[in-house]
């Protein structure tokens, strides 16, 4: 692990990528992939989170001194192999603007960007929030699936404890949703409203330290809030798709939970 989080922050991942790669470490249903140097070292590192018919690619990184010999792309590979393995039938990952030729050589296609923005939220629709318990995780999953098109139990059961809060109602017993993830910056909202959906980002970031917000640019609502809430823009990246078509719907997703599985 030390190695393969040096890599990682060599290669641009920032101070914060050892919580990031925790999850991966930790699961039966994810993995740390590693391309050995001379002398047992580590020169690239590619994640992986399986879940059911979907799986994701995630902190895919190549020491400065090992790069131009496609280690990026043999990991993207392998990392494609592991999630087969396993019944992945659509494989995703957010790409910089670096790698976004390497994963279009290997067949993924451009669907939609995400931004990750910062700041303090400002007005919103009220709402009755309820802190979530562990009662609610079946009504989680379900309203995750609506919003996702993915069964991503395994990372959200791996939740412990369950910080955030739900608005309750709609078809699955909670109309939203917004949970902190103990491996990264970002909190996963998702609702069938906008209304609810805003107001969930707004408790998620109202201070008085600022909050961070990765939100699909195809939510408008989401968007909109941001930018009335005057929040800071701090980089963005491209999901990309290999496989099948994953039934997502990014106006229900008002925040992910990393650039790394949504």
């Amino acid at each position: 692990m030390p190695l393969a989080v040096d890599v990682l922050r060599r290669a641009g991942f920032g101070s914060q990528v050892a919580r990031l790669i925790e999850y991966p470490r930790r699961s039966p249903d994810a993995a740390i992939l590693v391309a050995e140097g001379p002398g047992h070292s580590v020169v690239g590192v590619a994640c992986t989170a399986a879940f059911a018919m979907t799986g994701w690619i995630g902190a895919v990184g190549v020491a400065p001194e090992a790069r131009r010999a496609g280690l990026g792309t043999a990991l993207t590979e392998a990392a494609v192999r592991w999630l087969r393995a396993r019944g992945s039938q659509s494989v995703l990952l957010y790409a910089t603007e670096a790698g976004r030729p390497v994963y279009e050589r290997l067949g993924f296609v451009a669907e939609e960007r995400a931004v990750a923005w910062r700041g303090v939220a400002g007005a919103a629709p009220p709402l009755d929030l309820q802190r979530l318990a562990d009662i609610d995780r079946g009504k989680i999953r379900g309203l995750d699936f609506g919003a996702t098109g993915e069964r991503r139990d395994a990372v959200l059961d791996a939740i412990h404890p369950l910080a955030g809060v739900g608005a309750p109602g709609g078809v699955h017993g909670l109309a939203g949703y917004a949970i902190a993830s103990p491996w990264g910056a970002g909190t996963a909202i998702a609702a069938d409203a906008p209304e609810v959906g805003v107001a969930l980002m707004a408790a998620a970031t109202s201070g008085p330290a600022a909050g961070t917000l990765i939100v699909p640019d195809g939510n408008l609502a989401a968007t909109d809030a941001l930018h009335a809430w005057r929040f800071v823009r701090l980089n963005d990246a491209l999901r990309m798709r290999l496989g099948k078509p994953v039934a997502w719907r990014p106006e229900r997703q008002f925040g992910l939970f990393n650039l790394f599985w949504g």
